[in-house]
């Protein structure tokens, strides 16, 4: 396998500089709108038409943004609208609060306000937990889920050690510190200064990946990240309140499972696992990091194609 060609800083700078700003790199026909629901401003984007509607809902501490690639790919088929959820991108910030059961009826409110009836649901880990919670209690609002980045083991448990170790909070007060500062930067300086978050080693990501990331990284609200040093303290009962919503779920459901820690090198596939339900469908990444769609897109792509033309 061929190394793939690695940037010092200074060659990184430069690549990064001639990085377009988000407005030029979205799609120019896609409508971009805000609506108040569940009693907050929710921002979200969506590529038009008449065409069945698709919701996706993106993992937390990213943003609508995080699903450029995909729903390029999506629209030519759909009606793809992206939300922000609170605290993310342009939605409102977490005043008002921050939970599971708000980020639930945060959806079902857009949902039903842009009339959308019963769409096509996909949802990347935060944003899969909100879907499956969503069937749950509005199973007359989910035509079909998709369930991404979902962890190889059935309930994910707690690490409240790796949170409070020293090494960690020493590398959440720097990103804490970045990105208060990316805040009143400009965008060659947000390129520059984002290089400071990629791997050592690895290569710069393409202008889409890497210029929506950093912006959805700029739009956060740092309250939200200030509680995320909490929010891992539940993960556990979190994760066997969705476990048992998953079981109660009667719509079409595809499950894509990846690991949280993959073995550096070793080779990447896709394997279809057994389920016990007839209405539940699981896949597997193997050797595939919590990002999928960065990884493996195109088995990502194509299962998420098939499984919503078949429901």
């Amino acid at each position: 396998m061929s190394e793939q060609p690695q940037f010092d800083m200074a060659q990184a700078s430069d690549v990064v500089k001639g990085y377009r700003p988000i407005e030029q790199i979205l799609p120019s026909h896609w409508l971009e709108d805000t609506v108040i629901a569940n009693g907050i401003r929710q921002h979200y984007y969506h590529t038009g038409g008449t065409k069945p509607p698709v919701v996706l809902l993106h993992g937390i501490m990213e943003g609508a943004l995080a699903w450029l690639r995909t729903a390029r790919v999506l629209e030519q088929d759909y009606d793809v609208i992206m939300v922000d959820a609170r605290g993310h991108g342009w939605s409102d910030r977490i005043t008002t609060g921050f939970s599971q059961d708000l980020l639930t009826e945060d959806v079902a409110d857009v949902i039903r306000i842009l009339g959308l009836g019963a769409p096509r649901v996909l949802g990347f880990s935060q944003g899969a937990a909100t879907g499956i919670h969503l069937a749950d209690a509005h199973p007359d609002l989910v035509h079909s889920l998709i369930a991404a980045g979902m962890g190889n083991d059935e309930t994910p448990g707690t690490n409240t050690d790796l949170t409070s170790s020293p090494g960690y909070q020493a590398w959440y007060n720097a990103w804490l510190a970045w990105l208060e500062q990316l805040k009143t930067q400009t965008h060659e300086q947000r390129m520059v200064s984002a290089l400071s978050q990629q791997p050592p080693a690895a290569p710069i990501p393409p202008e889409d990946e890497y210029v929506t990331a950093v912006e959805n990284a700029a739009r956060l609200d740092l309250d939200l990240v200030r509680l995320s040093m909490t929010l891992w303290s539940d993960l556990g009962q979190r994760g066997q309140a969705m476990m048992q919503a998953l079981g109660r779920l009667t719509c079409p459901v595809l499950i894509m499972r990846s690991s949280f820690f993959p073995t550096p090198g070793a080779p990447k596939s896709v394997e279809i696992v057994k389920s016990d339900r007839p209405n539940v469908e699981i896949v597997r990444f193997v050797n595939t990091g919590h990002l999928i769609a960065r990884e493996q897109f195109e088995p990502y792509i194509k299962f998420i194609r098939d499984f919503f033309q078949e429901h």
